[in-house]
């Protein structure tokens, strides 16, 4: 498998983790609840006898699962060393590569949004107060023409987020052929498209 494939995979395997986790925290799945009819408190003659309440869902018991985990543990052990190996075959720091582009991407888009905000120019409504020739306050108004201008340097500004997207979108590809051509010394055990509950069968049948 490539990287991208081996990236999948342990999506995969922290997939089956969390849902065996939730299985085995499951009230029904930890505990056997049993209930004790005692009859013969109120009939001498008939007989007591313990009922087993069994859930109608179907569940793999806690300690199949128990053991399922600890695999998972062993497996995504295996595959990140894998992985680890794979990427010290790359030209370049492939995590970083990443995380950095994230950095040009937010960049550009901030500035991108900065870019949006227009220059504008409107009219509103003033109002001011004079006395009249009776000596009496009176109200008038007038035009308030109220203007917006960019208050930093739109060229550079442009500049700065076409450079980002840029180097982006070169990193990106970058990434993507390392991602596709190197190579993870790994074997999957099931495949990626597998459910928990078919996963957990073959499991169990493996280790019965």
């Amino acid at each position: 498998m490539n990287l991208k494939e081996s990236f999948r995979y342990q999506t995969f395997l922290g997939n089956l983790m969390r849902n065996a986790s939730s299985s085995i925290m499951a009230k029904d799945h930890c505990l056997t609840t049993e209930k004790e009819h005692l009859r013969s408190q109120s009939d001498p003659d008939a007989l007591d006898i313990t009922e087993t309440v069994v859930s109608e869902e179907h569940f793999y018991p806690n300690d199949t699962v128990i053991a399922f985990l600890e695999w998972l543990v062993a497996e995504r052990s295996r595959l990140s060393e894998a992985i680890g190996r794979a990427k010290s075959k790359v030209g370049f720091d492939i995590d970083a590569a990443i995380e950095t582009n994230k950095f040009r991407q937010n960049i550009a888009s901030s500035i991108q949004e900065m870019l949006r905000r227009k220059p504008t120019t409107k009219k509103e409504n003033g109002i001011g107060y004079k006395f009249n020739a009776e000596g009496n306050q009176v109200e008038y108004h007038y035009d308030v023409i109220v203007s917006t201008q960019p208050n930093y340097n739109t060229e550079v500004a442009k500049s700065v987020m076409r450079c980002m997207i840029t180097e982006a979108d070169k990193t990106s590809s970058e990434i993507d052929a390392a991602l596709v051509n190197t190579e993870v010394d790994y074997t999957p055990v099931y495949d990626v498209n597998e459910s928990f509950d078919d996963v957990m069968a073959m499991f169990e049948v493996q280790n019965s």
